[in-house]
């Protein structure tokens, strides 16, 4: 058997469960937000082209998690297949050795690191934006979306805003109270129902009320007192500084990476946001898990394990459930206790490359691996508890 067709079934073998990983993890997180965004179909009114537009904005920010996971997975269920059909053992008794049977699995794992890169460097942060400048603009268009009944709202600059009911689908209030403040005077205005629109070109929010009475006094030295009843009333609340300070404020994960990038380089080092800080070294060392996942796949799902197919799927949750545990501690260090990105993410990646590389070595001079044993043992405790009735 030619070389090359060795590399096409194995890569195929491992392609397949990949993909399909891909799938359903990539699913398994959307499904995560789907309740809150079914909530706005039909309770809002949001339509169906909005929320495949928050769907498709929200996607690039699972790649980071899925694609690395769905590699991991998929090579380990590809190669413990093999193992356990003793396809492995053909191989090398064919005179196919273990770097042979590495080339399509690192050539696979190269795409996935440049995929993973470009979505953590760019596609990731842009999703973000995406996201936040999407829901404003729905909450531009459906503005009693950020209103909520029974919750005094302070998010407009000129008045405080109740109602104690909300009709979902038409948006109109009930028991409405504003109370609006100005330079000169306050007002109380009182109505027993009201709606909110919105005008797409001029960015302007307007309540609209009915059947009610504006209690109103001067701060003058007379200090007036006005009742005036009416049966419609508007009132067009200032949204302009806060809609600048949300836009201002823009989190680190949303922002470039070379914007990220130049604000740490325009502060001292001692200095620099430790925030920002940690989400540059993320998104720098976020592609190299793929890397690692291959060298821990490659060790673990050539050697013959006592747990079967299924044992591959438990260890390949293991190593991801470990990765991922430890990188989290690492940010968790540099925001909460201004460790140093370099001792905290990039020296264990160091350690864990030059782990993979020792077991992939052990590996291919046919020795024991303990730890492979271990997680055997513990992939059979566990399937044996799951089976029993």
């Amino acid at each position: 058997m030619s070389k090359s067709r060795v590399h096409t079934y194995l890569l195929r073998e491992v392609l397949a469960p990949t993909l399909l990983a891909l799938l359903v993890f990539t699913l398994v997180l959307l499904l995560g937000r789907l309740v809150k965004l079914v909530d706005l179909v039909i309770n809002k009114g949001v339509s169906i082209w909005d929320i495949l537009v928050l769907f498709g904005t929200m996607f690039p920010s699972f790649l980071g998690i899925s694609l690395p996971l769905a590699l991991l997975m998929g090579i380990m269920i590809g190669l413990s297949r093999m193992s356990g059909d003793s396809e492995i053992i053909a191989f090398k008794s064919a005179g196919i050795s273990l770097t042979d049977m590495a080339v399509p699995i690192f050539a696979l794992t190269v795409a996935f690191v440049l995929v993973t890169g470009l979505a953590s460097l760019w596609a990731e942060p842009w999703g973000y934006r995406s996201f936040k400048t999407k829901v404003f603009e729905i909450t531009r268009q459906k503005a009693s979306i950020g209103l909520r009944p029974q919750v005094f709202m302070k998010q407009f600059d000129n008045l405080v805003f109740y109602a104690g009911g909300l009709d979902d689908r038409s948006g109109r209030f009930q028991d409405v109270m504003i109370v609006e403040r100005g330079s000169a005077e306050e007002a109380l205005i009182l109505a027993r129902h009201g709606y909110v629109s919105s005008n797409p070109v001029s960015e302007t929010v307007t309540i609209h009320l009915e059947d009610g009475t504006v209690h109103r006094k001067n701060r003058d030295e007379d200090g007036a007192y006005q009742i005036i009843r009416f049966k419609n009333y508007a009132i067009n609340p200032r949204l302009e500084a806060a809609t600048a300070t949300s836009r201002a404020k823009i989190k680190p994960k949303g922002m470039p990476t070379g914007e990220l990038y130049n604000q740490l380089q325009a502060v001292p080092a001692g200095e620099r946001s430790a925030d920002l800080t940690a989400e540059l070294h993320r998104r720098l060392s976020t592609p190299l898990a793929p890397l690692l996942f291959a060298l821990f796949a490659l060790s673990f799902g050539i050697q013959p394990t006592r747990s079967g197919r299924s044992g591959g799927i438990v260890i390949g949750l293991a190593i991801y459930l470990c990765y991922y545990f430890t990188f989290s501690f690492a940010g968790t260090l540099i925001t909460e206790s201004g460790f140093s990105p370099w001792l905290s993410i990039w020296v264990p990646h160091l350690i864990l490359a030059g782990g993979g590389i020792l077991l992939l070595r052990r590996s291919s001079l046919e020795k024991p691996n303990r730890l492979i044993e271990w997680l055997s043992r513990l992939s059979l405790r566990l399937k044996a508890r799951t089976a029993q009735p």
